[in-house]
Formats: C-alpha cells, structure tokens, sequence
C-alpha cells in the first residue's frame, strides 16, 4: 500500500503563486544573452558597478520593448552608492529616446509615473538588513508589480557581523543569498546583487572559464576597469555552464555606451 504524498504549502507561497507578475523577456539583451526572465540570478563583482545599475534600474522602469509595460524595482540601498540625480537624468534621457518626444509635458508625466514604480530602500547596519529581508515577503506581496530586486551590495555589513570565528566570505555571501531567494524564488523576481571584486574568499585563477560560480547564481557579471580617466570598462558575463561572452562599455556623462 503506497501512501500519498502532498507538498504543503503556506498562505504566503500561496499568495505569491497567484499573483501575476508583469511578463519579462529578453531584458537587457544587449548584455545577457538571451535577455534575463524572471527569477534569473546575476552577481556583479568590480568595484565600480554604479552607472551599470542605474541602466539596469532605468530599462525596468522606463518604456521599452523587452517588457510589455514598465516594472517596479526594488534597491536595497546598502553602501549609499545610489547617485539619485544621475538616475533620474539617465531616466530622462532614455524616457525622451524612447518616446521620441522632446514635449516636457508628456516626458514629466511618463516620468512621473516610472519613478513611483522605484522603491529605495536605504539600509543603514545589520539589524536592519536582516529585519527588512525577513519582511521582503510582505513587501512583494503588497507591491505586486516589483519585478526586479537589487542590492547594492550584498556584503555592506561583513565585518560588523564577524566574532572570534570568522566566516568565509564566499559562505557568507552563500547564505545571505539563500535567504534572499525563499522569497524572490517565490515571486519569481530578477534578483540582482553586488558584491566588491576583493570579496572572495581565494582568488580566482584568471580563466574566465575557471570562475567559481556562487550557487543560484545564473549570471556572474565581471566589470574590469579599462581606463578610468575615460570611463572604460571591459565586462565578462558567465553563466553556470561556465561559457562565457566579453563585452565593452564606456560611461560618458553617466550615460552607458556599449560596444
């Protein structure tokens, strides 16, 4: 005799599983291939990933055609990198490309409407990191169209946590993330995470091949500082299949250019 089995589940995985989220596909193509969906997994590792998340940002909130309309996104804001008014420059302009529009009225109002799809949240020592990802269930549940989640950067309080025994950085960036994606899993929503290119507990053997990859993690970013005085970068993108593709940017008035 064969005893049935039943996968129980709670109120809020319920929530989550009814909830329908804005369709993404193919979002930002012109670096992932062949586009991040949801519930996609990417680490950025460099030590200067602010203008490459403000394009992230501003490709949610802003009209385009990888999403059938325009999303909310969620930043932890752990390191107080966030440059607002770059963010909403850079929205401006993209906003004004897109509609290819120059009328203030019309930009203002789509502008408008895109920044109250932005929900920053500035987290400023442990305790609180921690009491708002217990709460981030509550916060998803409540804004049903946040699709993409960000924190920059996933290590901010590393070192305020250590004791006598000190925890391996690449574990501890494991664990944070496992606890992150019992919820952002649930709800089926791009996390995206930072984390400084010295956090690494060995370093990696310079084969892009090589690069350890951190588990759940679909997309490791690597952004490699080129030349600094002009705002150049080279970016290695790897995906857990250890392939690789290399792409370069370069940062003029804030504004990312790829080539």
């Amino acid at each position: 005799m064969t005893t049935a089995k039943f996968k129980v589940e709670s109120g809020a995985q319920l929530l989550a599983r009814l909830i329908k989220k804005p369709v993404i596909k193919n979002f930002y193509s012109n670096l992932f291939q062949p586009g991040l969906k949801n519930d996609d997994v990417v680490e950025v590792s460099g030590n200067n990933s602010s203008a490459l998340l403000i394009d992230l940002i501003n490709e949610g909130l802003a009209p385009s055609g990888s999403i059938e309309e325009p999303i909310g996104v969620l930043v932890f804001n752990t390191v107080g990198h966030l440059n607002y008014k770059e963010l909403i420059n850079a929205l401006k302009k993209k906003i004004v490309s897109s509609l290819n529009t120059y009328c203030d009225a019309e930009i203002g109002t789509v502008l408008h409407k895109a920044l109250s799809n932005l929900f920053i949240l500035n987290i400023y020592d442990a305790t609180q990191f921690y009491t708002t990802i217990h709460n981030l269930d509550n916060i998803l549940a409540h804004h049903q169209n946040i699709s993409l989640l960000i924190f920059d950067t996933l290590t901010a309080f590393y070192w305020s946590e250590q004791g006598l025994k000190i925890t391996k950085m690449d574990l501890y960036v494991k664990n944070v993330l496992r606890m992150i994606q019992k919820v952002s899993k649930e709800y089926k929503v791009i996390l995206i995470y930072t984390r400084p290119g010295y956090f690494n507990s060995s370093k990696d053997s310079g084969n892009i091949g090589e690069v350890k990859m951190t588990e759940g993690v679909n997309f490791k970013v690597q952004l490699l500082d080129n030349n600094s005085s002009t705002g150049a970068y080279e970016v290695n993108v790897i995906t857990t299949d250890s392939s690789y593709h290399k792409k370069y940017l370069s940062t003029i008035d804030n504004e990312i250019n790829w080539q």
